[in-house]
């Protein structure tokens, strides 16, 4: 972190753009007492003050670091955040420095009043801000805001800062933003740095805590994220605890990334808006087939759970439930597995994935409700022999249960001329799945598709009844 400057009042902070419902975090009480002499102790920081001359005046300290001089507040407690918003409140006084000079690159910023103008170190040179206003008497202590904006990657892109004396919002004389750009690459703040002569009675630092974030960027509210994430096709992460209701926007197109539970308050979403909400291994385990609770909030539109990919290589969402305190979801194998089956070896069980998925439920669940179920295990389930003698594919195929007897007797009555007649009773009203064409074979005679007019040639000898797959 670089330190920041404060010119003769010159103050390197930082703050970021929004969040007015933000929570801040103070780390950096600047002046927690003053000893007799004026020299200053903090709590969070340590004081330099070099050969400035000190006093102590009514609570506050009385400095002057000669010409080129400086006393420097170090800050040595770790922020609860980085790549927020910095904000440094001060109470001090600001008086015209006479003459601006060029800064180090150290400080990632300044604040300065020269010839009757506020002037911002950008970090390369000074800005020139507002004028003073007329009757402001610069040495009487007021109160001064420094906001640094670190929001976003750590490359220096989209860093800046605003400065606030009393209640007035202090603005760059060219462009219409409050903001001055600012070329750090810091995080955060790691020090204020004076020069001049005044007095100073607070300087205190906090940070803004990282709610949600969109991208690289953070924001202090879940309604922050949500407004900066708009109608685009983004993931909003959510960072910290929060019970705050926010109310996305009609054709919003966000995901919601909320592992660690942290999202107490209400998501809604307008009618005919979806919102995607992805999901961890943790909130799926053990991730077999059956109902999983997302404890995230939502109220109205649309609800997509998204699998994570280590879920979704074998599962899929069956359906979503939303109440109101979580969206239950129904995981299942996937169909792309499902339809994959071969258990013969060759043909794929796919003209009826409901009846296919009803029958894998009932009689190989353990392989069908696996969490790495695959095309592979689900054939091997299939080839397992059931009480009647068939493979089990064989009796899905046949639209009889595994237990179902398949042996022919001769027909009731027997017209035939040439032949016995047999019929397979169970399988001549039963559904069969239509992944085959079924026929029935009788020693040499020609094969039937009708299970009840089965023909046995009247030759000597044995001949076996087979049911042909094809």
């Amino acid at each position: 972190m670089n330190r920041t400057s404060l010119l003769p009042l010159v103050c390197v902070a930082a703050l970021s753009a929004g969040a007015t419902d933000a929570y801040y975090a103070k780390y950096l009480t600047g002046i927690s007492t003053i000893s007799d002499k004026g020299v200053p102790s903090a709590a969070g920081g340590s004081w330099a003050t070099g050969s400035a001359k000190l006093a102590k005046e009514d609570g506050a300290v009385v400095f002057d670091t000669g010409d080129s001089g400086e006393m420097s507040l170090n800050v040595t407690a770790s922020p609860a955040d980085t790549n927020t918003i910095a904000k440094i409140e001060i109470e001090s006084t600001l008086e015209d420095v006479g003459e601006l000079s060029a800064l180090t690159a150290a400080a990632q910023t300044a604040f300065a009043v020269c010839t009757n103008a506020y002037h911002a170190w950008n970090g390369a040179s000074w800005v020139l801000l507002s004028e003073v206003p007329a009757g402001v008497d610069g040495s009487q202590v007021t109160n001064i805001l420094v906001e640094i904006c670190y929001q976003g990657a750590s490359n220096g892109s989209g860093r800046k800062v605003r400065f606030t004396v009393g209640d007035t919002v202090l603005r760059p004389r060219v462009g219409n933003s409050e903001w001055v750009d600012l070329a750090t690459t810091a995080n955060n703040i790691a020090g204020v740095s004076i020069s001049g002569s005044g007095t100073i009675k607070t300087i205190d630092a906090s940070v803004m805590l990282g709610v949600a974030s969109v991208g690289d960027v953070k924001y202090g509210t879940l309604g922050d994220a949500v407004t900066a994430a708009g109608t685009a096709a983004k993931t909003i992460n959510v960072l910290r605890e929060t019970s705050e209701n926010v109310e996305l926007s009609s054709g919003s197109n966000i995901t919601i990334s909320d592992p660690n539970k942290l999202a107490k308050g209400t998501i809604t979403v307008p009618s005919g808006t979806t919102v995607k909400v992805d999901t961890t291994v943790a909130q799926l385990d053990p991730a077999t087939n059956g109902v999983y609770s997302i404890p995230l909030k939502t109220s109205g539109g649309t609800v997509v759970v998204n699998l994570p990919t280590e879920v979704a290589q074998y599962k899929e969402v069956a359906t979503s439930n939303v109440t109101a305190s979580a969206i239950n979801v129904t995981l299942q194998t996937k169909s792309s597995i499902v339809l994959g089956t071969k258990p013969d070896g060759s043909k794929v069980l796919n003209a009826n994935e409901t009846k296919l998925r009803k029958f894998l439920n009932t009689y190989a669940n353990a392989a069908y409700a696996a969490a790495n179920a695959t095309s592979e295990t689900l054939a091997t389930a299939l080839q397992a022999d059931g009480a009647n003698g068939l493979k089990l594919y064989q009796s899905y195929a046949l639209g009889v249960t595994p237990g179902t007897p398949v042996r022919p007797v001769p027909v009731a009555k027997d017209t035939a001329e040439g032949a016995i007649t047999l019929t397979i009773p169970a399988l001549t009203t039963s559904e069969k799945s239509g992944d085959y064409n079924i026929t029935y074979k009788a020693g040499s005679n020609t094969a039937t598709n009708d299970a009840g007019a089965i023909a046995v040639p009247l030759t000597t000898g044995s001949h076996a009844v087979k049911i042909l797959f094809n």
